[in-house]
Formats: structure tokens, sequence, C-alpha cells
């Protein structure tokens, strides 16, 4: 495929970042990624939960099996624990039905494992720079300029902004806009995002105790855990707690040791199954970060030739582990609208100003409705989880336990099988009971030609 010429500057080396460097580097396009921090995978964070969603498009990538060869075992067994740690109604064998139903599994493993597999998996490793954060950024009539905080400067067609939550690419576009008297529309956001709860991230090691290949949820009134164990004798585990109402913008806390130190010893003996309790987790911990969860998904991503990609335009609960596969989606997606404006155009130019904005528009059109719809699954299984009004401890404790598992099949094939994936690069043929809606799009357009 003829492609018109295109250099992308991407900032932020997490899970959006990486996958749309990968993806560039695979389908030929030119790129530079440029990571804040002196090391492209950081050490931070705790674990993750992948789901098909995800694994479908590491696999296009070519990761699958190198991650699974890291991670082995996916999640066997799920329960929902009551506050004696007691499960409502155990439940296994899901490991078998997962791979035969999605064509993959549930694989929990450290945040750092996947980046790791990523970065490994690009090619030509001086395309993604260390020690280069964006402070500021410029644009010109078919070009934007990045400029670093050790005076570099980087020239592109597109600027794509992967750099989490306090996103500096968002922040100029935020300026971009107030100088052209567009800022209302940028910032006026931002100060109305709100955060209802805060999660503390664990990982722990060799807990006596917890079960293997778990995925646990833990239900409790005004507060809830979930709890996965992967590899190497791992546990993750995760708090949520609430914040007492809705906070937004500068009220949201920054959060520290010592609010750790606290709810730590207000949790000191919840159980999470009847024979261990966090003081168990904790004793055992290797990592621990507590942060507020801001619930939203902006209605702009995008000014002028610059986007922001994952925690940057979105960030929701991680009860229902779904803001890093909707970042890896969003990648996907933006490559998919990338390939197509430099594919569809009669002439080799490089992408105006026009088309640019129309790829970005066309991008935000198709991904926001998606990333909106999991942001508000996850707020109400929050609630839900949490037992935040009487009904909801009604439905929790006495109708929940009757709808399961069937409930847990529903909803993961509404949440799994609408997502996107490469459309330039072939999937892989996994057998699969449900397949994905794009993957029966493209059996009937097959089929039309026959």
């Amino acid at each position: 495929m003829a492609l018109k010429p295109c250099k992308v500057i991407i900032a932020g080396a997490g899970l959006a970042g990486l996958t749309l460097a990968l993806t560039l580097e695979r389908i030929g396009v030119d790129y530079v990624l440029l990571e804040a921090y002196s090391d492209i995978v950081t050490r931070a964070g705790a674990g993750i939960c992948l789901l098909p969603n995800a694994l479908r498009i590491l696999d296009q990538l070519g990761c699958y099996e190198d991650l699974v060869s890291r991670v082995k075992q996916g999640v066997e067994n799920i329960n929902i624990r009551k506050s004696d740690g007691e499960s409502m109604k155990p439940s296994s064998g899901w490991w078998k039905f997962h791979i035969q139903r999605y064509g993959y599994g549930f694989h929990w493993c450290d945040r750092t494992t996947v980046l790791e597999v990523l970065y490994e998996n690009v090619k030509d490793k001086s395309k993604v720079i260390p020690n280069k954060r964006v402070e500021t950024v410029q644009y010109a009539a078919d070009s934007v300029s990045v400029t670093t905080i050790d005076g570099s400067i980087y020239s592109g067609d597109i600027l794509i902004g992967t750099d989490g939550i306090h996103s500096r690419v968002r922040k100029e576009m935020n300026r971009y806009a107030e100088n052209f008297g567009l800022g209302e529309i940028y910032t006026e956001q931002e100060s109305k995002v709100p955060a209802t709860y805060a999660c503390m991230f664990g990982l722990s090691t060799s807990v006596p105790g917890i079960p293997e290949a778990c995925l646990d949820f833990g239900v409790e009134k005004g507060f809830s855990y979930v709890l996965g164990s992967g590899p190497e004798n791992r546990t993750y585990w995760f708090l949520f707690v609430n914040l007492g109402r809705a906070l937004t913008g500068s009220e949201i806390p920054r959060l520290t040791e010592s609010d750790i130190d606290r709810v730590v010893q207000e949790h000191w003996d919840d159980r999470i199954t009847p024979d261990v309790r966090l003081a168990d987790l904790y004793r055992h911990k290797r990592n621990v970060v507590f942060s507020p969860m801001r619930e939203f998904v902006y209605k702009k991503w995008h000014l002028n030739r610059s986007i922001v990609l994952g925690d940057a335009a979105h960030q929701m609960t991680s009860n229902i582990a779904q803001g890093g596969a909707q970042a890896i989606e969003s990648a996907a997606e933006l490559a998919n609208n990338l390939i197509s404006a430099l594919s569809n155009s009669t002439n080799n130019d490089p992408l105006s100003i026009e088309e640019v904005e129309n790829m970005f528009e066309r991008f935000q059109t198709v991904r926001h409705p998606r990333v909106q719809a999991m942001m508000e699954l996850s707020h109400k299984r929050q609630l839900m989880d949490a037992m935040e009004t009487p009904e909801m401890e009604d439905l929790v404790l006495n109708k929940l336990p009757k709808m399961l598992p069937d409930m847990l099949v529903q909803r993961w094939d509404e949440t799994f099988l609408p997502a996107a994936s490469l459309r330039m690069l072939p999937i892989p043929k996994r057998p699969k009971i449900s397949p994905f809606h794009d993957e029966i799009s493209q059996d009937l357009n097959l089929a039309s030609k026959f």
C-alpha cells in the first residue's frame, strides 16, 4: 500500500504510546516516541488484568505469545466475596471457558511486564527516546513542533499525547485554545472532572492463603476490593474507598504516605478471604500506590495537529479492568484512521490541516461513545460493589447470587465483542464461539465477493 509521507510525534511511553509506536513501525509510518523519564519501562505501578479485547490487538502486533510465556496461567476461579470473605457462589473452569468463547483468557501480570513486551518488540529502538519531557508545543500551517525541557526540538505532521492524567500535551492544547478564544471548550471540562473514589493499588508476594489463578471481587458497605493472583506468587489487590462525595478540580486531593497509613489502619482487619485479611496483604507488600479515581471522558480530544489518548483523554475506575484496554483500543483505532487518511489521498503531499482535523474528528466520533460506555459501566459497578444504597445492597446480597454466572458472561459479551482491532493487520485465527463484531463484518464482506 502506497502511503503519503507522515511523521508522527508520540509523547509518553505508556500502554497507548508503546502500542501506537509498535503499530506505526509494523505499517511503515515514521514516528518518534518521547518519554519523560529516564527509563522507557517504568517500574512504578502494580498489576493489570489483561482482557480479550486488549489481548487481540497485542496478538495482531506479535506480542501475545511472548506475553503469555511470561504470565503463564490465566484466571481460572472467580468469586464475589461478602464482608466475611466467603464466596457468594464459587465458580471455576473460567480459563477454558474464556478461551473457547473469546479466543483469549484473562491474565494478571505486572503492568511493567506488558510495557516490557511492547518495547522489546520494537525493532528500531532509536525512535523511542528517554529523558524527553515535553515543555511546549508550537503549531505551523503544515507542521507541529515539540520542545522538550532539555531544549531539543522535534517536528512532525501530527502530535499524539499519551502522557497520562497530567498530560503536558493536553495543557499545551489548552494554552493554544485560550490564545484563540477557545479555552472554555477545553479548560472548563477539567475543572468539572469528578472523583468519588480513591483506589489503593497493591502488589504483594507469597501471601499465605491466596487462591491460585483467581479474580475476586469483595463487596462491602462504602468500599470494595478486587483481588487477582499472578505469576511468581504475586497478588494484585485494589481497595476502593469512597471520598465522601464527588470532588472536582482542585478539591481532588493528592494522596500521600500518611493517607496510605491511615486507610490501611482503618481497613487492617478487612477479610479478603475467610483466612486472609488486608493486614496479610500489606505485610507482604512490594509496592503500594494510592490515587483518586477521576472519572471523565473529555468532549474534545484534539486541536489543530494534536490529539490525546488514554488517561489524557479519559479515565475510569479500575474495577472492570478497562482503563488500559481502552487505551490500547484507542491506539489501534487512531492508527486505523491514520492509515485511511494516508492511503486515500489523490496526491503525495503531507497531510493538510483539514485532513488531520477530519481524521481526528472521525476517530473521536468512533471512540468517544465506546469509552463513555466503559466509564459509565465501571462507575455503576463500583457503586454496586460498594453497596451505596439499600437497593444496591439488596441486589448484591440477595439477587446477584442467583444471577451468576450468566450475568458475568452477558456483561463480558457487551464489553469485549464491540472492541476495535487493527484493520490493516490480519487478525490471528483463534477459534471462538463468540466472534468480535468486526470479525463478523470481515466475514460478511468476504462472502459478498463470491
